[in-house]
């Protein structure tokens, strides 16, 4: 149960980083750059080569799973808050745990029901490629196969596959 607990974690904050941006890159950080939430979305539903349609449909899946995670997030302060009125008596308070332990099930209900809506609809609207590729995404992380300059798995940013890119060409 926790790995699905952490899986969804996870997965939420994937989404969340992408929609959002909470990422950090040397090189094209900035507002309107390469790895902005607008620039995150924007390479991959080009890596996904998705239609508008799909992409409202992600978008929109997105939006919930942020909505979602973000009250998990919100309840963070009230969590300190729970464990430190628990602490600071004279004697040990398991009420005060009992009663976070209860909101906390229900968020992660909430998170997992949403979680599980969200993906039903990316897996509708995507294609047997699409999802696969988006599947390989999530499983070995934005940077797998990934090598400077010549972009994911050998394709270029300026070319096709086996040449072009920033260092010239290569061997296959």
């Amino acid at each position: 149960m926790f790995g699905f607990v952490f899986g969804s974690a996870c997965l939420a904050g994937l989404i969340y980083n992408l929609r959002r941006g909470h990422w950090h890159h040397h090189r094209h950080g900035g507002p309107g750059g390469r790895w902005s939430s607008r620039g995150r979305m924007r390479w991959l539903f080009e890596r996904l080569d998705t239609s508008p349609g799909q992409e409202k449909v992600i978008i929109q899946a997105a939006d919930e799973l942020t909505e979602a995670f973000e009250k998990m997030r919100d309840e963070l302060s009230a969590t300190r808050a729970s464990i430190a009125r628990s602490l600071r008596g004279e004697a040990f308070d398991p009420a005060s745990l009992t009663e976070l332990d209860a909101r906390h099930d229900e968020l992660i209900a909430n998170l997992r029901r949403t979680l599980h809506v969200s993906l039903s609809k990316i897996h509708e609207a995507l294609d047997p490629k699409q999802r696969r590729e988006l599947a390989d995404l999530l499983e070995h992380g934005w940077g797998h196969g990934f090598r400077e300059g010549y972009g994911y798995r050998g394709y270029g940013h300026h070319g096709g596959r086996c040449g072009g890119g920033w260092r010239g060409a290569r061997a296959c």
